[in-house]
């Protein structure tokens, strides 16, 4: 049964119960009628047997006080009473109704007899006084009488009284069975209330939460298909707009009522061509039969045009009838101008990689050729279509495993878009088997579950030769012109220790002169062979722990000569530090460097101050001069190579250029870093470099 039947039905029955208990209580209440009469009578009834008592005690009185007296006025009083009696006598038996009658009968004959006693006994005293009306009395035995009488009354009295208890009791009993029959029914009669109260209660809060999330999702799908960036409809199976979404208005600017019922092809959205209206209603024809439609157009809006994917899906009943139309566009106009976009950043990436001077391949995972540029092909005197499936390995032995390891965290286990394995250089094989010399800078991307590598090989023939004739060059420096400038100085300091004086005054400045010049050129040969050996990685250190303090005060007492000569002071302010892990001889080559520098460019009496201090466990060493300073201009460039500050004040300082930049490449090489600093107004610098301490004393 439904949940209305069986409420309905427990209504009903509840009904039922709530008239019967009704019609009980009314009985009741006549029952409870009853009672209440029955205590009256119960109480008349003896309220007249005791005023039967109590009159015939009056009628006892009055006789004997005319008897004793012969005053007239108790017969007045005995008549009264006598009257009184009969009327008692009479309202009894009304009261009575019928019960006890002969009880009662039996009384009104006894108070007959005792009056007609009472008569006698009052006569005979008015003709033979009281003595003989006394006399008469006892003979007939009065007072036995009157007991009788009363003892009757008490009788009849106790009876009635026993009736009426009986009867009450029975009507108290009858009243604890309708309380306890009216308390049950209306028990079951609340039970089934709550029962259905509850039920329906339920029933209301389950509709009410059914509407509420009815609600809800209506809201929820008006939210979702007024806000969506889709353009929906939802037409008849005819094509006539039944519901268009918030886009799709506010995207042609119009409201609702002014498309709605309209066939779809002339709604705004399609107004500006005829042709397309044709072909969106031979659409709506086709999906009006069952079938889905799906093309791309164009839209109108009033901002002007959009490109739309755009589909009409029928939907259908069970028996394969089309009762509405679902019409959805997908604006994807940016989506058109993106591919656009990528067909010219291709065309233009396809020309980069036809013109490129470089050689570019892209390799595949398994190492197979996926293209090669037309640069590569001329460097190897192949043709692409010789080369794309073809194993890398045949023009670029050990491309993918001869650089960069794969360890945990290479582009080549990972996948990462980088370039790695730069300047990496090889040996290309040509056509004709010969080699070129080629440098491969690959980069590694993963597309999926594939990776792609990508090198960029450059022909390194010329370089290779450039290089070649670098190292004969530094071969001839160092054997050809190293050597002789030795034996050279080695000949001059002998005839300056030996010969100077056989030579005379006038040979000795050309003799200094030539000394200097000598000293000079070595200098300049070992800085640029010191270059050489840091270009190539051969600048060995020899570490040691090293005292910051002996270091500088070797470095000043080996300048002292330089410092007299230029009239420089050089002061030192050095805290407790601690010691260093460094190559003593390139340490002291690069202090040197840097206090001959500053004493050349301090003016006469000027200070040098050598600075030692450690900050966050690394040692520093400064510099600081009175000198010029540097122009902004040149402090970028002071470290490189061959690079001298510029004098302002005509003075020459001479040097190769070459002492910033060793000193540079030496401090790095230690783990360290130098830089300058000069004053805000452009006088006096201060050159500085850092190296790690050493973790223990």
């Amino acid at each position: 049964m439904s949940l209305t039947t069986m409420t309905t039905i427990a209504i009903g029955v509840t009904v039922v119960l709530l008239v019967h208990i009704g019609m009980i209580s009314v009985g009741q209440c006549f029952r409870r009628l009853e009672d209440t009469n029955l205590s009256q009578q119960r109480l008349s009834v003896l309220t007249v047997l005791k005023e039967v008592k109590y009159s015939l005690a009056q009628l006892q009185g009055a006789e004997h006080s005319f008897v004793y007296s012969g005053d007239e006025r108790y017969v007045q009083v005995y008549d009264a009473e006598k009257k009184r009696l009969d009327r008692l006598v009479e309202e009894l038996d009304m009261r009575l109704r019928g019960k006890h009658r002969m009880l009662a009968d039996e009384i009104r004959d006894y108070i007959r007899v005792r009056t007609e006693c009472s008569d006698e006994v009052m006569a005979l005293e008015r003709t033979k006084g009281s003595e003989a009306a006394v006399q008469h009395g006892r003979q007939l035995g009065e007072d036995m009488v009157t007991k009788h009488i009363e003892v009757m009354v008490d009788e009849l009295g106790n009876q009635a009284d026993v009736e009426f208890q009986l009867r009450a009791s029975e009507l108290d009993r009858l009243t604890y069975q309708t309380v306890a029959g009216i308390t049950l029914l209306m028990s079951l009669a609340l039970i089934i209330l709550v029962v259905v109260i509850a039920v329906v209660n339920k029933y209301v809060n389950e509709r009410q939460r059914a509407e509420l999330s009815l609600r809800n999702a209506e809201r929820r799908f008006r939210a979702v298909f007024n806000q969506t960036f889709q353009f929906s409809g939802l037409l008849s199976n005819d094509g006539h707009v039944l519901e268009a979404n918030q886009s799709a208005l506010d995207f042609a600017r119009v409201d609702m009522s002014s498309v709605k019922d309209r066939p779809f092809w002339e709604t705004p959205w399609w107004s500006y061509s005829q042709a397309v209206q044709e072909r969106l209603k031979s659409a709506v024809s086709k999906a009006s039969e069952g079938e889905m439609v799906r093309f791309e157009s164009e839209v109108e809006g009033k901002e002007g045009r959009a490109t739309v994917d755009f589909s009409i899906k029928p939907i259908k009943e069970e028996d394969g009838n089309v009762v509405f139309l679902i019409a959805e566009a997908r604006d994807i106009t940016e989506r058109v101008k993106a591919e656009e976009a990528v067909a010219e950043r291709e065309a233009r990436m396809r020309a980069i990689f036809d013109t490129a001077p470089d050689g570019i391949i892209t390799v595949n995972s398994d190492g197979s050729i996926e293209s090669v540029n037309p640069a590569l092909e001329r460097m190897l005197d192949l043709e692409s279509s010789e080369l794309i499936g073809q194993d890398v390995n045949i023009i670029l032995p050990s491309l993918l495993s001869g650089g960069e390891k794969p360890g945990k965290d290479s582009p080549m286990r990972t996948g990462e878009r980088r370039v790695f394995g730069v300047g990496r250089e090889f040996y290309g094989i040509k056509k004709s088997g010969d080699k070129v010399p080629v440098e491969v800078s690959l980069s590694v991307i993963k597309l999926g579950n594939q990776q792609i590598f990508t090198g960029i090989v450059r022909d390194i023939t010329e370089r290779k030769a450039a290089e070649q004739r670098v190292k004969e060059f530094y071969s001839t420096v160092s054997h050809e012109l190293r050597t002789p400038l030795t034996a050279i100085r080695t000949a001059l300091g002998i005839m300056e220790n030996s010969f100077l004086t056989e030579m005379g005054s006038k040979a000795k400045p050309v003799l200094d002169i030539a000394s200097k010049e000598a000293d000079r050129l070595i200098r300049l040969i070992n800085d640029i062979l010191d270059i050489r050996k840091m270009e190539a990685g051969k600048l060995d250190l020899k570490l040691r722990k090293l005292d910051p303090h002996e270091i500088v005060n070797t470095a000043v007492s080996s300048l002292e000569s330089l410092s007299q000569q230029a009239n420089v002071t050089v002061e030192k302010s050095m805290e407790p530090t601690t010691r260093v892990i460094a190559d003593q001889d390139r340490l002291q080559q690069v202090l040197t460097n840097l206090l001959s520098n500053a004493i050349k460019w301090s003016p006469e009496k000027g200070v040098v101050t050598i600075v030692v201090s450690e900050q966050f466990g690394r040692c520093r060493f400064e510099v600081q001069d009175q000198g010029p300073g540097i122009p902004e201009d040149e402090v970028d460039k002071l470290f490189d190579r061959f690079q001298q500050g510029s004098s302002r004040d005509e003075r020459s300082r001479g040097g190769t250029g070459l002492g910033l930049a060793i000193a540079k490449a030496i401090v790095e090489q230690h783990g360290g870093e130098i830089g300058v600093t000069t004053g805000s107004d452009q006088s006096g610098s201060t050159f500085w470099f850092e190296i790690p301490s050493a973790k223990s004393p």
